[in-house]
């Protein structure tokens, strides 16, 4: 069974996050490594779940029909 869309954004949100996070953090001043490490993160994961979420009730919503 090929993995569907929901699966593929979720899997592509979550490497992006990773990058961003990675970067943002070797990028941030010394003093605020952990604070942009923290911000980063949330930030990828909360537009990580929102695609993934928007994706799977799209999909629901068509396989209901």
């Amino acid at each position: 069974m090929p993995p569907s869309r929901v699966w593929k954004n979720l899997a592509i949100g979550l490497v992006i996050t990773i990058v961003m996070t990675t970067l943002s953090t070797v990028l941030a001043e010394d003093g605020g490594r952990a604070e942009e490490f923290w911000e980063s993160l949330a930030v990828g994961l909360s537009v990580t779940a929102a695609v993934t979420g928007v994706t799977w009730w799209l999909r629901r919503g068509r396989t209901a029909r």
